[in-house]
């Protein structure tokens, strides 16, 4: 007798699939992204703050994202442990809406169940707090739609059954836009389920209409007010730009929707598959590569065994009834376009930046669909397709490891942004702005930093203003508005309900790269011949005013432990920070005692530019030796830095009377450096 599984493994086997793509590294990740406003508005302004927060976006937003704070306030584990459990619902949720639409297709039902768990269309899982809504909402579509298939198999429920779909779907109708052109699956669906009920053709289709009659009135009632709703919204990253451009000038609207649906279709259906397959990327010198290698070895091997072991209908065989793909395919290839449509007719500059993984949310059931489908059609045989399931599982699950391993590294570079910021300003003055090249944060933008950064500092109370902003110089200003800057240029920003009002005179220049190795470094003038700075911050250098940072703080005003994680053990940046920020205050004997304290820890300075309070710091308290030795080691590191260290001890002079003993040393050290008057 063979062994053979029960029907109540299989949610257990979707669980554990699940958790190897996305949950192995929960631990290790943090907020990203558009997680950030929400979890700011939960601690800033509170919880009123949602309904500005989501400015007309979403008829539910606000509620559920209350709901959700209060459930979870700001503990990322417990958002990430939720967004898994939402993904896995809404993966059940699927299967049981196709198993009541064909009950003769139980395992291949569970192929797409698969595929839809782990399909590498969307690859954004570990934005936990942002992606929940979205997830739910999934599980409300296919919720809604069990109960009006349900209706139909029980007629005694059918009234109270209807009544509940259309509950289901008015909220996922109001809580995600991106869902809205999948109802239009409903007559499709009745149809297929109400095939073999009614011999006469045209008797079918009036009492499909019947059928679906109360849920097109839902979604008609919906889509009407978000219409008239978004009309206003301050912040609508969908709005239909390409649909309006379209209906005024279809002949140079047209080529252009034409490309992005073959460009998205042949990514998402090929592309996405061999980016998780992609050879190139072979390196088992790359730990992280090597891990995603293993576990995705283990999902294809635990996924064929499993489905090897899935319990058979009695009489099935290793070769189906070939008729059922003529049903799946055009569901599948359907489903595909209605969710993706409405990103199709956004801005298409949209789909190529940050929110296009996002996008294809919709899009992931008809895809996993149509795949299986495109099997079903290629080939009769079982153990084709099940090897086939199993190996694009495989491939996907390391594809998802990578990610996610991408997104915990990207965690660990905000916290040490985070932590070094406040080491190195422990009070900072409201209203100061950051001045930076580009976003200098993996998976973020110049909103959700902000919004990270004012969660930093204490912030005044029940104000819709905030007190920090991150300004990227080459989206927020530009290389033509920087010259206006030094003239004390007002900064007024306003995003998704909240606002930032400074001065260009009232900012701090920042340049951050630990992908090299760097910390992050909060610059001033004195910077101006640094050759590591990008030539934006560059120009930006003479307003850079350290002065907005204040030396006290309040012990017990330390960022938040469950946002930003407990302070991070004290390595070199940490030495750094408080050496650059008692350099500000000229506290040179801590300066020099914080290069003590480093030294017996066993750190020291990696770049150039690290060295340069120290180098200050020696020559302020005297000893000459040390100050010139630091410059050489600065100057061996990167000869480039020459120009710099020549600056530096032109300052030194102006400040201090070298003596005797130490001038020919520096005579010397200026011939090396070839140094000439600045």
């Amino acid at each position: 007798m063979k062994l053979q599984l029960k029907a109540w493994t299989t949610p257990i086997a979707l669980l554990a699939l699940c958790y190897l793509a996305y949950g192995v590294l929960i631990p290790k990740l943090g907020f990203y992204g558009e997680d950030w406003p929400v979890i700011a508005s939960l601690r800033l302004p509170g919880a009123g703050a949602f309904w500005r927060f989501s400015g007309g976006e979403s008829l539910l937003t606000g509620w559920i994202y209350t709901l959700f704070g209060l459930l979870f306030g700001t503990h990322k584990l417990l958002w990430h442990l939720w967004a898994l459990f939402l993904r896995w619902a809404a993966v059940l949720s699927m299967g049981w809406n196709l198993r009541l639409l064909w009950p003769a297709q139980k395992n291949e039902v569970t192929w797409i169940a698969i595929l839809f768990a782990i399909y590498p269309a969307f690859t954004q899982q570990p934005l936990a707090v942002a992606n929940s809504p979205l997830w739910l909402a999934f599980c409300l579509y296919f919720l809604s739609m069990n109960c009006m298939l349900l209706s139909i198999r029980k007629p005694t429920r059918a009234l109270p059954l209807t009544g509940l779909g259309l509950i289901l779907a008015i909220a996922h109708l109001s809580l995600v836009k991106y869902f809205i052109a999948l109802e239009l699956l409903r007559p499709i669906f009745l149809w297929i389920a109400m095939k073999g009920d009614i011999i006469r053709p045209h008797l079918h289709w009036r009492a499909v209409w019947l059928r679906w009659v109360p849920y097109l009135v839902a979604l008609t009632g919906v889509l009407a007010w978000r219409l008239t709703s978004t009309a206003s919204a301050a912040f609508d990253p969908g709005h239909p730009i390409l649909l309006q451009t379209l209906l005024q000038s279809p002949l140079v609207a047209a080529p252009q929707l034409i490309q992005v649906v073959f460009s998205q279709s042949v990514y998402n259906l090929l592309g996405v598959w061999y980016g998780a397959i992609q050879p190139t990327l072979l390196n088992l010198a790359d730990a992280r590569y090597v891990s995603s290698l293993a576990f995705g070895t283990a999902s294809a091997v635990l996924t064929f065994v499993f489905l090897s072991l899935s319990n058979r209908e009695p009489g099935d065989s290793s070769v189906l009834d070939g008729g059922w793909h003529r049903q799946l395919i055009p569901v599948g290839l359907l489903a595909y376009f209605l969710g993706s449509l409405p990103v199709w007719l956004t801005d298409p500059a949209v789909l190529a930046g940050h929110y296009n993984g996002r996008y294809n949310q919709a899009a992931l059931f008809g895809l996993s669909a149509l795949l299986t489908g495109l099997l079903e059609w290629i080939t009769p045989r079982r153990l084709v397709k099940t090897l086939s399931i199993s190996l694009l599982a495989g491939a996907a699950v390391g594809l998802h490891f990578r990610s996610t391993a991408g997104y915990a590294s990207g965690w660990i570079d905000q916290q040490s942004f985070y932590w070094q910021l406040f080491w190195r300003a422990p009070s900072l003055q409201p209203s100061t702005a950051l001045l930076s090249a580009d976003q200098p944060l993996s998976y973020m933008g110049r909103f959700p930093a902000s919004m990270a950064l004012n969660m930093i500092y204490p912030q005044p109370d029940d104000s819709r203003e905030v007190s920090y902003w991150l300004v990227e110089l080459s989206s927020d200003i530009g290389r033509e508005r920087l010259p206006g800057l030094q003239d004390g240029q007002q900064i007024t920003i306003s995003e998704r309900g909240y606002t930032f009002l400074g001065s260009s005179l009232d900012s701090l220049a920042i340049y951050y790269q630990p992908e090299f190795g760097q910390c992050l470094w909060v610059l001033t003038p004195a910077d101006r011949y640094n050759p590591d700075m990008p030539a934006l911050t560059e120009e930006i250098l003479p307003i850079s005013n350290p002065k907005r940072i204040e030396p006290s703080t309040n012990l017990t005003q330390l960022p938040p432990p469950e946002v930003f994680g407990g302070e991070p053990f004290h390595t070199w940046c940490y030495y750094y920070e408080k050496a650059d920020l008692a350099r500000q205050l000229g506290d040179w004997q801590r300066v020099v005692a914080v290069a003590d304290a480093a030294l017996a820890a066993g750190f020291k300075p990696g770049l150039p530019h690290e060295r340069l309070p120290f180098i200050e710091a020696y020559a302020h308290g005297g000893n000459w030796d040390e100050s010139i030795r630091q410059t050489r080691k600065a100057f061996e590191k990167d000869p480039r830095y020459a120009r710099q260290l020549c600056y530096l001890w032109q300052r030194i002079k102006n400040d201090l009377e070298i003596p005797p003993g130490a001038s020919q040393q520096l005579d010397e050290l200026r011939l090396q450096l070839q140094c000439r008057d600045q």
